[in-house]
């Protein structure tokens, strides 16, 4: 199971993470998000972070230009596109070489599924303007129909979760990997070492 701990804001709570086994780090380069980091001031020390854990940029809308000075900062791996990007957006991005996953915000079911260019999608509650990071879970049905139904792409599943239901969540949904920020935080920005090992134990245990 791939784990991935959004909202890392400093080089402790990365290493925490990293012993845990996580994965893959998130970083919110959105100046909105109570998780903020600003890339110029946090590029040194993710730099120094391990090649072994994948290290992603989390933009919210983006201008071009933008996304793609955030992907050129030494040690980010891929952007995270968690807004209303649209396809074409992508695609542009994805000509030119940048490579990057779209998050989609889960509003019902049976939800349409534009091709984003991309083979990797993070499923998310769609809480009204809020873009992730809410704490709150969406039906895990409506992710596994998703899966079911494109078996080609690999989903991570994000929105809630925690380690005490991410086990149900993995049970029900099925996903690829699992994405974790407020569940396994004291505060917005500061992560729990015990919630997070507890978060990708259990996570691991299906």
């Amino acid at each position: 199971m791939f784990v991935k701990i959004c909202g890392i804001t400093n080089p402790a709570d990365a290493e925490t993470a990293i012993a845990a086994g996580a994965d893959a780090l998130g970083f919110n380069f959105w100046p909105e998000s109570e998780r903020y980091l600003e890339p110029a001031q946090a590029a040194g020390w993710i730099r120094e972070l391990p090649d072994t854990i994948v290290r992603v940029a989390v933009l919210v809308n983006p201008t071009p230009a933008y996304a793609k000075e955030v992907a050129a900062i030494g040690g980010i791996d891929l952007l995270q596109l968690h807004g209303a990007e649209s396809p074409d957006f992508c695609l542009s991005l994805v000509q030119a070489q940048v490579p990057l996953w779209k998050a989609i915000p889960m509003t019902g079911p049976d939800m349409p599924l534009p091709d984003f260019h991309t083979s990797r999608l993070l499923l998310d509650t769609g809480v009204g303007p809020k873009f992730g990071g809410t704490g709150t879970a969406f039906p895990w049905s409506w992710a596994r129909d998703l899966i079911v139904a494109d078996p080609v792409r690999e989903f991570i599943l994000a929105g809630g979760l925690s380690p005490e239901n991410v086990a149900e969540a993995i049970n029900q949904a099925r996903p690829f990997g699992v994405d974790v920020a407020s569940g396994v935080e004291t505060r917005p920005g500061r992560k729990d070492v015990y919630r997070v090992r507890d978060f990708i134990t259990a996570a691991r245990s299906v």
